[in-house]
């Protein structure tokens, strides 16, 4: 009986985990396949363990050739296959045992021409710890349940099935019918081969569950600098798009095609362009910045391009040329934060998150004022102290207490060329955020980049500014869209870039006289008079707090009207000098951002929001409240507990001592009982106790 499922795995140099990945597959619970095993000029014992298994089971096939990469081994395969369905699979991978069955089943009930599945991916040799990895795009795809083709999703097609070889069988007919072939370079094989199977393919269906486990850390046949996959790319894009071009159906399917190149090409220059000096970089820079600009992809509107990020860097990109994004790009990243002493105790989970970031700052500072620390490091908890030592944080002190001023304050007088990222001292922010923030910032570099964004609240018939209560809290509708009117929440994770602060704002007097009890608002405002305006760099951001709040700023400044009281001092101190007027003007511009025509309607969205999150933020302040008290007895619990294990091993140990002098005397006992004069003198002692 022919098979159904051919399982090419293209080998090269994996003998420390092929006998796992062939056990995997000889054990599915679907046993109608042949396995394909392409030996691409492996130089370890990799040849004689393909060996050993086809001697283990019949379905496997073996091949030898010259090293030539993934692509070329997969193709070699592909030609010898005799399956109905073809599944690529990587030497060094794991699948369940009914990825086979599930995905077959599938593919028979639909008649599908292509199956597509989810994974995890796990660390070299940890598959305990994995992490789950989607094969298709779900936030796409309408409905799980349903075949689809290009028909169904004209301007998406490209980019919901994943662009990776283990996610998926595909019909051998239509490949060899349409001569799809895998790119024989060393990375971004795969890309032409799946973009193409999903545009052609009349009928495609998934499986949502997770059927097999990449493994991550190990090259396998796959081999690239990361100069090479620059251009390997920009190879595979270009295959891509000429094949794409060449089917009858083309022009249904070209905002696709323009995502899909956009996506890849900005993924690429945000991940592997590290060294910017380089002449591969700057040589595949002025591609880029030459290629956005073109008769075809020069013109393309933000609603055509469904990524925000993708548009924002395409736009930047296409702006910026290599010398002016060589120098944007030039600066360090310096994450600064404050506290004091009701906080210190806390501010170690804050600082370990930070240094669980994905991307790197060059350092962070914490601001310390010697007038609340006396002893300066003996007040500190240990818990800091060994943030310190293990380099996740450098301590600054400061002669003045400028409350939470001091985040960026000192920072950045002290770093004028660096990017500063201010955060709170209580806050836990995801592990995204500086990578987010960044992003943001090379997309728009004159402009302060938020976490978390207010909209500032408009009367457009009185012409002024609302009150801060009257404001859209949390705004993030629209993403990666500069505005004058938005307010950003220097707490919540705020990049500046350099000196985007005038000396005004370093006014010291100033500073502790009009607005000293809210940095946001001083900063925001010494920007606006500046001109600089704002970008809201995500989307769904919540506040998590790791400290209890009782005297938080924010329920001074909210509950007491204190926001309004200092907005308006700063705004009527700076106006002396900018005119009357100044700052409504600068926030009421037109943006395309928001539709602002009819004012009423943004009061009135602006009221709606604040009512219907009132009660909300009443019930989740108040469960971060609670959490972070328990979070604090847990904490004294802990240090209670490593105390008591301290004296416990300290017992212990002393213990262990006395039972070891204890045995050597007993020891000494048995051999003086032995001797002639212990003997005489226990004679003796019966004889006189009588």
């Amino acid at each position: 009986m022919a098979p159904l499922v051919s399982v090419i795995i293209p080998v090269y140099n994996a003998e420390n985990f092929l006998r796992e990945t062939l056990e995997s597959m000889i054990g599915q619970t679907y046993q109608n396949i042949e396995i394909l095993c392409v030996d691409d000029g492996s130089t370890d014992s990799s040849p004689a363990i393909l060996e050993e298994y086809k001697k283990k089971d019949g379905r496997i096939r073996v091949f030898r050739k010259e090293n030539g990469g993934g692509g070329a081994a997969r193709n070699y395969g592909l030609d010898r296959a005799a399956g109905e369905y073809l599944y690529f699979f990587d030497s060094d991978d794991v699948a369940n045992k009914n990825l086979l069955e599930k995905a077959v089943s599938r593919a028979l009930e639909t008649n599908a021409d292509l199956v597509a599945f989810n994974g995890y991916t796990f660390m070299e040799n940890d598959l305990n710890k994995k992490t789950y990895k989607s094969g298709f795009n779900k936030n796409i795809l309408k409905d799980v349940n349903s075949v689809f083709s290009y028909r169904d999703y004209p301007n998406s097609i490209l980019s919901i099935v994943n662009v990776v070889p283990w996610n998926k069988i595909i019909r051998r007919d239509i490949v060899k019918k349409h001569n799809i072939r895998y790119d024989e370079i060393s990375s971004s094989d795969d890309l032409t081969f799946s973009v193409l199977c999903a545009a052609v393919a009349e009928r495609i269906a998934v499986v949502d569950n997770a059927l097999m486990n990449y493994r991550l850390g190990h090259s396998g046949t796959i081999t690239s600098t990361y100069a090479n996959k620059l251009f390997n790319v920009k190879h595979a894009l270009e295959s891509t798009e000429r094949q794409i071009n060449a089917l009858p159906y083309a022009d249904q399917i070209c905002i696709s095609l323009y995502n899909l190149i956009l996506d890849n090409y900005c993924f690429i220059f945000t991940n592997y362009t590290f060294d910017f000096d380089t002449q591969q970089v700057k040589a595949f820079y002025e591609f880029l910045h030459t290629r956005f600009s073109d008769a075809q992809l020069g013109s393309l509107k933000r609603g055509c391009i469904r990524n925000e990020y993708t548009f924002a860097l395409y736009e930047s990109i296409k702006k910026h040329t290599y010398e002016e994004m060589r120098r944007i790009r030039a600066h360090d990243i310096t994450v600064s934060l404050t506290s004091y002493p009701a906080r210190i105790d806390y501010v170690h989970h804050v600082i370990e998150n930070i240094a669980a970031q994905t991307l790197k700052p060059k350092r962070v500072l914490l601001w310390l004022s010697k007038q609340q620390f006396k002893n300066r490091n003996e007040d500190l908890p240990q818990s800091l102290i060994d943030c310190v030592s293990r380099g996740e944080v450098e301590i600054k002190w400061c002669n003045d207490d400028l409350r939470s001023h001091k985040k960026y304050f000192y920072t950045m007088q002290e770093y004028p060329n660096d990017i500063v990222i201010t955060v709170d001292d209580d806050l836990i922010y995801p592990n995204t955020m500086i990578s987010s923030l960044y992003q943001s910032y090379i997309a728009f570099p004159d402009c302060i980049s938020g976490m978390r964004v207010h909209v500032v609240g408009l009367d457009k018939k009185k012409k002024k500014i609302l009150d801060y209560a009257k404001w859209i809290k949390q705004f993030d509708r629209d993403i990666l869209i500069p505005s004058k009117q938005l307010f950003a929440t220097t707490g919540a994770g705020c990049l500046f870039p350099p000196g985007i602060l005038d000396e005004r704002a370093f006014n010291k007097q100033k500073l502790l006289e009009l607005c000293p009890l809210a940095d946001d608002i001083w900063v925001n405002l010494m920007a606006l008079a500046n001109g600089v305006g704002t970008v809201c760099a995500v989307r769904n951001f919540y506040l998590h707090y790791c400290a209890p709040q009782e005297d938080s700023l924010f329920w001074v400044n909210v509950n007491q009207h204190k926001n309004e009281e200092q907005y308006e001092a700063v705004r009527a101190w700076l106006e002396r000098d900018l005119g009357t007027g100044y700052f409504y003007d600068a926030v009421s511009e037109q943006n395309d951002a928001f539709d602002l025509n009819d004012p009423l309607a943004l009061i009135d969205y602006a009221e709606f929001l604040r009512l219907s999150k009132m009660s909300s933020d009443k019930k989740l302040n108040r469960a971060y409240a609670e959490k972070s008290e328990l979070n604090a007895k847990l904490q004294k619990t802990y240090e209670e507990k490593a105390q008591r294990g301290k004296e416990i091993n300290k017992l212990k140990a002393e213990n262990l001592a006395l039972s070891k002098k204890t045995a050597q005397f007993e020891r000494k006992m048995r051999k003086i009982e032995k001797t002639f004069f212990f003997r005489v003198y226990r004679f003796l002692k019966r004889v006189f106790t009588r």
